[in-house]
């Protein structure tokens, strides 16, 4: 049997996560993470800016200005969008496409005359990493996405997280980054890229806190959805189920007042994305 994912992160009761993906495959055992991960930076909140602090403060998503935003804010963390071009440029990109083209299939220099609305031009998760390093305190979540068979499917998904994983090795930024991943097969090729020395979250909201356990994955990155409905529906049984089984437990993107004020109250959730992290801030922070 393959070892399970070892963790050694500090969490605090404000603070973090840790391993995930939506799957489809039948694989169960868990790819060896390697071992002695980095500690782990502990913010005094539990906010992620998805996408970076971009919707709050009119900039662009997924943008140098919008991870730096979240920075000033100081966040706990900033997600970004993985995509990797056809010569392994990993860049920071949330669709499929660029400029009516698959990532997959155009060089990086097809791109570098394509602006963002601040005319920034589309970074690189090199450019990100150097700013996460030079911060020394957020954390950069790297989505890992789930693409089309068109655009490369499981295996392209795969490579890039392979090839931001060399990435972040050559930044020395192993305890400023997570993976975040919507597929299981993906999961398990993105948590054998990154040896241990960094979480990896699983998506997959049909997974129970048995099959988490079973698998060895540690922590559960979920729609908000899964565990609220609205003001008077919620799910508390379900989030101890998997506190119960040691799952850490973050939830994405919460934009609505009410699910804000419920996600903050609730500090068995470790960490909250939102579209609004200043708002969400002066909540978790009461």
């Amino acid at each position: 049997m393959i070892a399970k994912l070892k963790l050694t992160a500090i969490f605090s009761a404000t603070a973090l996560l840790l391993s995930c993906s939506k799957g489809g495959d039948n694989k169960t055992e868990n790819p060896d993470p390697g071992t002695n991960p980095p500690t782990t930076y502990v913010p005094d909140n539990r906010v992620v800016a998805h996408r970076g602090a971009f919707k709050e403060f009119s900039l662009p998503e997924n943008s140098i200005a919008s991870l730096e935003k979240a920075m000033e804010l100081s966040c706990y963390a900033s997600e970004c969008d993985l995509a990797m071009t056809k010569d392994k440029q990993v860049v920071i990109w949330h669709d499929e496409k660029i400029n009516g083209q698959y990532v997959k299939d155009i060089n990086y220099a097809d791109i570098q005359s394509t602006t963002l609305s601040n005319n920034e031009k589309i970074p690189t998760l090199a450019a990100y990493l150097d700013k996460v390093v030079a911060n020394k305190k957020i954390i950069l979540w790297m989505d890992v996405k789930s693409l089309s068979d068109a655009a490369g499917g499981n295996e392209w998904s795969s490579q890039t997280a392979e090839a931001a994983a060399a990435l972040v090795r050559s930044k020395q930024a192993q305890k400023y980054v997570c993976f975040i991943v919507g597929r299981k097969a993906v999961l398990d090729r993105s948590l054998t890229a990154a040896k241990g020395e960094w979480p990896s979250g699983y998506m997959n909201v049909d997974y129970t806190p048995a099959q988490f356990q079973s698998a060895g994955y540690t922590w559960a990155n979920f729609d908000y959805s899964k565990f609220y409905t609205n003001s008077t529906s919620q799910n508390t049984s379900l989030i101890a189920d998997y506190k119960a089984k040691q799952i850490k437990l973050s939830v994405y993107t919460v934009d609505d007042e009410d699910a804000m004020n419920w996600f903050a109250a609730n500090k068995n959730i470790d960490a909250i994305s939102t579209n609004y992290p200043f708002k969400l801030l002066q909540k978790v922070r009461k």
